[in-house]
């Protein structure tokens, strides 16, 4: 039984950070007095953090001491003196981007890879809570707070593995719940209902596709869930198309889009007006185009990426894989953040098994980059009866066995009674 929100919001969260070594309320404190400000001051900001970082990064990381005077840094113009940098960038170069005046601790994340390219990168608790503090900043602009119900329609299997035991105790006490996203059939479908009521959710977050889906089966059975007075369906880790944000909209709750990366962090979250505004005192973003030149607002190009609080491990002018349109003239009302035009990159789709069942991409996405010597992939479905694998292969790769793996594994997220009938063909 979730606890009541007053005491979530002010304990038990709260407790739970503390444990965790995280310092995400301090974040979140500081974000929403700058939201409270003018754009002259969050710009302030970010320009002073902007400097400070490429200073640290230019003094105490080899990587960038090698290429960068940091005697030289002076201004926010002076990001382009520092490389653009991508996936293999920091897969050639992990250990030399980590800062030498680094003394916390060092933690390391491995990306799903929706881009077909899955990749291990460091991080350190303050970028964690950063980025945690960044969406709690976005859920208070719609008027949630921790204590708020939470349910997820999710499920990487690294994720619900650990919804477990103790886990699975505390996600309770903080009002959290997870739904399956992988295997999205009528059946599984059909039980999200109650299990929401009985959750007593406040709001839903999740795959864009997937709550578009949901909302599908809903109005497929001429049902919703409007009675159960939803606030807000967090779409994320896809592009939300409009098809799915009507859907969702008319059959869930009001949608707003989330959008980031793991690699990279929270980048721009829908706020209540409409506007997909930047996280302009975490991030700063270039749009670029295929020779690495900066474009200016209102054109269409490539998000280059630096999060101003990853010190240990600064992944500065990162490609994260995406296409967006910054906006040229920013509203004038409303928060003091930029604001995104558009969204042109990104999206993970379903796959279908046999019995039609739908099951989410990142199921293949997950299992495929746990198998050695995979340096890039592409799924393709080219119907129920033939799934296709393509990979780039390192120089480890056990050309034996990785096909045999990738078959046997294929089947296991797709069914394995259903699965006998196709064929997954893997090009090295």
């Amino acid at each position: 039984m979730p606890a009541p929100r007053s005491l979530v919001r002010s304990l038990f969260y709260p407790l739970h950070e503390r444990l965790r070594g995280r310092s995400t309320l301090r974040h979140f404190r500081a974000m929403r007095r700058r939201d409270a400000g003018g754009p002259e001051d969050l710009q302030a900001f970010h320009d002073a953090t902007l400097v400070a970082h490429l200073k640290h990064a230019a003094a105490t990381v080899p990587f960038y001491r090698e290429r960068v005077d940091a005697d030289r840094i002076e201004c926010p113009g002076d990001l382009a003196r520092f490389p653009v940098i991508d996936k293999a960038t920091v897969r050639e170069h992990r250990e030399q981007l980590l800062s030498e005046a680094w003394t916390g601790k060092v933690l390391t994340f491995e990306t799903g890879g929706s881009s077909g390219e899955p990749l291990r990168f460091h991080s350190d608790l303050d970028r964690e809570s950063s980025q945690l503090a960044c969406k709690l900043r976005a859920r208070a602009w719609w008027g949630l707070h921790p204590g708020h119900r939470e349910t997820d329609l999710w499920g990487s299997p690294i994720e619900t593995a650990k919804d477990a035991g103790l886990r699975r105790v505390v996600a309770s006490m903080l009002g959290f719940q997870l739904l399956p996203a992988f295997q999205l059939n009528a059946e599984t479908m059909a039980t999200f209902r109650d299990r929401l009521a009985r959750g007593r959710a406040d709001f839903l977050y999740g795959y864009a596709s997937a709550l578009g889906a949901y909302a599908r089966f809903l109005e497929g059975r001429g049902e919703d869930l409007l009675d159960l007075g939803l606030e807000l369906a967090i779409c994320t880790a896809e592009t939300l198309l409009d098809a799915d944000r009507e859907v969702i909209a008319r059959r869930l709750a009001p949608p707003a889009n989330e959008y980031g990366c793991r690699d990279g962090g929270l980048i721009a979250h829908d706020d209540p007006s409409g506007h997909l505004r930047l996280m302009h005192d975490a991030v700063h973003v270039e749009v670029v185009d295929e020779a690495g030149e900066v474009l200016s607002d209102g054109e269409e190009g490539e998000v280059v990426l630096t999060n101003l609080w990853a010190r240990a491990f600064p992944m500065i002018r990162y490609r994260v894989g995406d296409r967006i349109v910054k906006s040229p003239e920013p509203p004038s009302d409303g928060l003091p953040h930029p604001t995104v035009d558009r969204l042109a990159g990104r999206s993970t789709d379903f796959l279908v098994a046999t019995d039609g069942t739908r099951v989410h991409a990142l199921g293949m996405i997950y299992i495929l980059r746990e198998i050695p010597g995979i340096a890039r992939f592409r799924v393709v479905q080219e119907s129920r009866a033939r799934l296709v694998v393509l990979i780039v292969p390192e120089a480890d790769l056990d050309r034996g066995r990785v096909p045999e793996d990738i078959v046997r594994k294929s089947r296991r997220v797709l069914g394995a009674d259903e699965f006998d009938a196709v064929e997954a063909a893997v090009v090295l």
